[in-house]
């Protein structure tokens, strides 16, 4: 109880946050419902060819609800993604980057979702799974033990699914264990705030005025997400519709589009002819905001990134520059959208860069 009071109730924020740090604890629930909804998927899932489609299609159609419990755990991977790719950029811009530890955590949390999720992605067996991870493996052919390894034979097939299974079984339970070292060390160092530096008297207590305020947030993300549920009202999170057609391994789709939340990676690999390029360019970018804790301005007592005009100019101009990269990852490439993307792709690095504080800009 001691634990929980510290936590939760006895905990100390400054007085002045916004909606925006609303966004981690609504993250952490949708995670939560994830885990919970899986499990109740788990009970008719099976890995194999064309069973696990069948059984997809059976949960659907035959289980109490579970077109409801399919759904909601579908659509739920969405809303996490969203809110939390918000929380990041809440982060780049409140200076939570400033706390180390909870920045590393965060964009461990971040990275093993994308992996967690792109692993559920595969399991229903549909076509645009099939050959979204049969593209993805193949990336990583210069590694050829490892991608025996993972795939157990020549093509996605039966073990793929088995291991694919397994591991976004076990993956969840690890990525908990990490936001709960996420939570301790966002506690043991106080949050941020907008101004960024607080005195200790500008603080007040978790509760009630802030929980309050998360279960506000909380409802309003439960009508949302039953609207979306019943009505589908943002297409991007339902996504593709040749995921309802069970896998053809002797039918290729005109071009390969992943779930949303992973366009802007992928387009970065689609961008470079050669695949070892691809990945360099997507692991410096994600390497680049790991190591935005690294910046100088780090000592700054205000660094908020408002009251910095030239941060505030280049942190505004990558995020036009990310959606630009995934709306080219659903969309087929010639040469004016490669040269496109590889324009996006190089503001979005001087922008990261200048946030490391390297590159020298006067405006």
């Amino acid at each position: 109880m001691n634990l929980i009071n510290s936590h939760l109730f006895s905990y100390l924020v400054p007085r002045n946050l916004n909606s925006n740090w609303n966004l981690g604890f609504i993250v952490g629930f949708v995670f939560v419902f994830q885990i919970l909804s899986g499990l109740l998927l788990t009970f008719y899932y099976v890995p194999g060819g064309v069973e696990s489609f069948e059984c997809v299609i059976r949960v659907l159609a035959e289980v109490n609800m579970g077109w409801a419990f399919r759904y909601f755990h579908a659509q739920c991977v969405s809303f996490c993604f969203f809110f939390m790719m918000l929380h990041i950029l809440k982060g780049l811009w409140y200076s939570s980057k400033y706390l180390p530890w909870s920045w590393y955590s965060g964009m461990i949390i971040f990275v093993l979702s994308m992996a967690i999720a792109f692993l559920g992605y595969v399991l229903p067996n549909g076509q645009m799974s099939y050959w979204g991870a049969t593209v993805i493996i193949n990336l990583f052919y210069w590694f050829p033990d490892m991608v025996m390894l993972v795939l157990g034979g020549y093509g996605v097939g039966f073990p793929t699914l088995q291991r694919f299974y397994i591991l976004h079984f076990i993956l969840p339970f690890v990525l908990l264990f990490i936001v709960i070292i996420h939570i301790y060390y966002l506690h043991r160092s106080s949050s941020t705030n907008p101004l960024s530096g607080i005195d200790s008297w500008l603080v007040s207590r978790f509760y009630p005025v802030i929980i309050f305020s998360d279960i506000r947030m909380l409802t309003a993300l439960f009508i949302l997400l039953g609207v979306q549920l019943t009505y589908g009202v943002i297409p991007l999170f339902q996504g593709d519709c040749d995921n309802s057609i069970m896998s053809n391994p002797m039918q290729t789709p005109m071009h390969i589009v992943p779930e949303w939340y992973l366009l802007t990676f992928y387009a970065t690999l689609k961008l470079f002819p050669s695949k070892i390029a691809g990945l360099i360019a997507m692991g410096i970018l994600l390497e680049s905001l790991v190591l935005i804790v690294e910046s100088r301005a780090a000592s700054s007592i205000i660094s908020s990134v408002h009251f910095h005009r030239m941060w505030c100019v280049v942190s505004i101009a990558m995020v036009p520059a990310l959606i630009v990269l995934g709306n080219l990852g659903r969309l087929a490439l010639n040469n004016g959208l490669i040269f496109i993307g590889i324009c996006s792709v190089i503001l979005v690095f001087i922008s990261i860069l200048k946030l490391l504080d390297r590159v020298r800009i006067r405006l």
